[in-house]
């Protein structure tokens, strides 16, 4: 009886010790392709002429040649920017650092969050949630992490660009 309630002390004691932080989206995490695919919102909702936001160009030819109507036409665009990293990756980790949290994307790269405004990201997070969203020139990027009752992590990534239609992303991963 001792030792059975000894055993249970420390077992407790060690599970409390391994999230010493109270995090629990602290750790290594997988992706499960099967819930994703199923949690998938539908995107292919967009028309043809939506992203263009008034900006047609018009041209006309005369022998070959072709002249300006006026009117202001597209702006030059360098191509479209990358998805965020979290949504390239298969797998990733979270680590607790001293100030904030350091996600790790396997193949990907890394990206180190801080509460509050930290390089142009905004970041806030609870035990079991972490939100984060940053604006550029093109585009507003919203991002949650949560933590499901389950034990598996829900990740929602918005994309909204300045003239376009707002994607919604959604993966489901397990922990590894």
């Amino acid at each position: 009886m001792i030792h059975r309630a000894f055993a249970t002390v420390l077992c407790l004691g060690l599970a409390s010790f391994a999230n010493a932080d109270g995090l629990d989206l602290v750790g290594a995490w997988r992706l499960n392709v099967e819930r994703t695919e199923a949690v998938q919102p539908d995107n292919s909702k967009t028309s043809w002429w939506e992203g263009l936001d008034g900006r047609v160009s018009t041209s006309v030819t005369v022998g070959g040649v072709p002249v300006p109507v006026g009117g202001p036409g597209q702006q030059a665009q360098t191509g479209n920017p990358a998805n965020p990293k979290m949504l390239r990756c298969q797998s990733f980790t979270i680590e607790h650092l001293d100030e904030g949290l350091l996600l790790t994307y396997a193949g990907v790269g890394s990206e180190t969050l801080k509460p509050g405004s930290y390089r142009g990201m905004r970041s806030q997070w609870t035990s079991r949630k972490l939100t984060s969203n940053y604006e550029s020139t093109t585009r507003r990027v919203q991002r949650t992490l949560q933590v499901g009752g389950d034990g598996r992590l829900l990740m929602s990534v918005t994309i909204n660009p300045r003239r376009g239609k707002t994607k919604r992303f959604k993966r489901v991963f397990d922990p590894a």
